[in-house]
């Protein structure tokens, strides 16, 4: 499927023989994802390393990709897919199993991986097990689990195959149909020759025993052309299939404010109706704001569905389907491909051209976002979706979904645990001035855009279009906040979400957490910033590179740089001393970092502000598009905070 237009003819084909679900064996698409091409949804897990071999595939029709509730990329050869059906759920296995020539392990490794999956699925379900087992059962009946229909002689492998349905009660059902022997054989040799006949049957269809009854019907589909040594091996089923409602977020196109029709509809929305006294409930009065903010999106900012335009022609897709029509005659379906080749080469080259002539009408409009986003797209490095495992601390693959939120609960709870004592409350005066409408139209202007927002949606773009009566609102509620100290809870909670530090992370461990947090509570933080910053300044040692203005990394390689030229000028020697810190912000103490803010002698009001966030901060993880359970954060400073 590496091969350009492959896909696309594997789509053509399952579509004329009128397949919901096709597995792939041999995909050679490195990493793990998920892909929507055309009308149809592809998963794929393939290698860590970047390398175009091995991987296994599964492509669906629209209705099934809806059904899905669970996706496990377990290696290059093994993937799972679990589907919402009724009476009962299925579960999908897909196998690309090693070929005759590698070693005895690899074998033993793969059915090992099948074993441990199998073992964390409910027995009450539906399990398929399908692909290129590279296996030969042979004809005749041989136990309960095996048929009397298969083709050719029995190998070692196929013995390895029947001992395996036989520990999970599987049967191999292709082994259970009468059909003509080109109806059998799932594999031609290239050595294949009239006069020298080279078939084989290596690819099986295996269903738990309880459920084999719903299998009425498999066999092969010889006719199919995708330019495999493989034929279709076609299994039909009596399943219904349940659709699971889809917990989406609801995208916006925030581009479109740069629109001045857009932009100026929006701003009247935000703007209306602004209440110039805030209600003493601020937590109410921002949940209102909310919603304003949600229907002034929907209404104008929804993104633009326009199907992506693909590089494949009608044309293309006409001359391979006349292809698989002249598999009986070489010379023609040779000449048939040598020009679908040569179409393919000149529709990637039209492509590339087209994608340039974006590029270049995107910078001539000085508009960088969009000139790097088709830059990634044409070379290749646009993010995909990944799809990665997790494995708890014995190293065994979590399969439920529920399972993996706890693991990562508790992987938060331990990172962030201290035996943290609470703040006793200050007594006396408090000191610090109101915060001035100048303050806070100021802290928006230079809050960066582009950035993602926290859990109550509301981003800097929208918050940019404030008009003087807005900023005022905003201001009184700014103000309400400084002098109770009372921070609303939604601002308290921040949400993360998980990149891998690798191709192959595994662990949470090997995860970095990102947190994203509301924006109006940057834009509150940024002011109390730019007030303690200059008495926090006069603090910090005047060896100290980073957290200051015009002392950054480069000044201080650039030191580092003129300090070993000048000890080689003289012959002096040079120690340096390398300390990498784990998680070094993630475990910062707030009692010790509370003591040191107490000694720059910053306002009572804005020591109290930071402490009562960072004493009653929460946050909640995002995995699988679900959040888990709220977590108390006991140390660490504020990731994407100001302060």
């Amino acid at each position: 499927m590496n091969q350009a237009g492959k896909i696309h003819n594997a789509i053509q084909e399952m579509t004329r023989m009128k397949l919901d679900i096709v597995g792939i064996c041999e995909m050679r698409w490195p990493g793990s994802g998920k892909n929507r091409i055309e009308d149809h949804t592809v998963l794929y897990s393939g290698t860590s390393t970047g390398l175009h071999e091995h991987g296994v595939g599964m492509i669906m029709t629209e209705d099934m990709a809806k059904c899905i509730r669970n996706f496990v990329p377990v290696s290059p050869r093994v993937m799972l897919v679990q589907f919402r059906a009724s009476p009962v759920n299925i579960n999908i296995i897909q196998v690309y199993a090693p070929t005759a020539d590698k070693a005895e392990e690899e074998i033993e490794e793969l059915y090992n991986s099948i074993n441990d999956i199998i073992k964390t699925l409910k027995k009450e379900e539906v399990l398929i097990t399908m692909g290129d087992f590279n296996a030969k059962i042979g004809k005749g009946r041989t136990s309960e689990y095996v048929g009397p229909f298969g083709l050719g002689e029995r190998n070692d492998r196929g013995d390895n195959l029947e001992i395996f349905a036989e520990t999970h009660q599987l049967v191999v059902m292709n082994t259970w149909f009468n059909q003509p022997p080109r109806r059998l054989y799932t594999w031609t040799s290239p050595k294949h020759k009239p006069d020298r006949i080279i078939r084989n049957q290596i690819d099986y269809i295996l269903v738990n025993k309880r459920f084999r009854n719903g299998c009425t019907s498999v066999k092969t589909y010889p006719g199919a052309d995708i330019q495999s040594d493989h034929v279709p091996l076609v299994g039909t089923f009596k399943i219904r299939m349940k659709r699971i409602a889809p917990k989406k977020e609801q995208n916006f196109d925030l581009r479109k404010l740069k629109d001045p029709i857009a932009r100026e509809k929006v701003k009247q929305v935000v703007n209306n109706n602004v209440n110039e006294t805030p209600e003493p409930n601020i937590g109410r009065e921002i949940e209102n704001f909310k919603k304003v903010v949600e229907e002034a999106k929907k209404n104008h900012l929804k993104p633009d569905r326009r199907k992506k335009k693909s590089w494949m022609s009608e044309e293309i897709l006409n001359l391979m389907d006349e292809r698989r029509k002249q598999k009986q005659h070489p010379v023609n379906y040779k000449n048939i491909q040598k020009i679908i080749r040569n179409k393919i080469r000149e529709a990637k080259d039209n492509e590339k051209k087209e994608q340039c002539v974006e590029i270049e009408f995107y910078q001539s409009r000085y508009d960088d976002f969009n000139v790097h986003r088709k830059v990634r797209e044409a070379t290749g490095r646009f993010r995909k979706k990944i799809c990665g495992k997790l494995v708890d601390e014995n190293g065994k693959i979590i399969i439920d979904k529920d399972e993996r939120k706890e693991i990562w609960k508790q992987y938060l709870e331990k990172l962030f645990y201290d035996s943290r004592n609470e703040q006793e409350p200050e007594n006396g005066e408090t000191s610090g001035p109101d915060i001035l409408k100048e303050e806070v139209e100021t802290a928006i202007k230079q809050i960066k855009q582009g950035k993602a927002a926290g859990l109550d949606q509301i981003p800097t773009e929208i918050i940019k279009l404030f008009d003087e009566k807005r900023v005022k609102w905003l201001t009184d509620i700014f103000n309400s906040i400084y002098r109770t100290s009372i921070i609303p809870k939604e601002w308290l909670k921040s949400e993360f979400i998980t990149l891998p530090k690798k191709t192959s992370a595994k662990t949470c461990e090997e995860h970095r957490t990102i947190s994203l947090m509301s924006h109006l509570l940057k834009i509150f933080l940024k002011i109390i910033h730019k007030r303690i910053y200059k008495k926090c300044e006069e603090q910090i040692a005047p060896n100290q590179f980073g957290f200051l203005n015009a002392v950054g990394t480069r000044e201080a390689l650039f030191s580092i740089q003129v300090l070993v030229q000048r000890c080689r000028d003289v012959n002096c020697n040079v120690f340096a001393c390398l300390i990498d810190y784990q998680k070094a912000f993630d475990r910062v103490k707030h009692e010790k970092m509370v003591d040191v803010l107490k000694k720059t002698g910053i306002d009572s009001k804005d020591l109290k502000v930071i402490i009562n966030l960072y004493w009653n901060q929460t946050a909640v993880l995002k995995i699988d598009g679900e959040h888990t359970d709220e977590v108390q954060i006991l140390r660490g400073v504020r990731q994407g905070c100001v302060l």
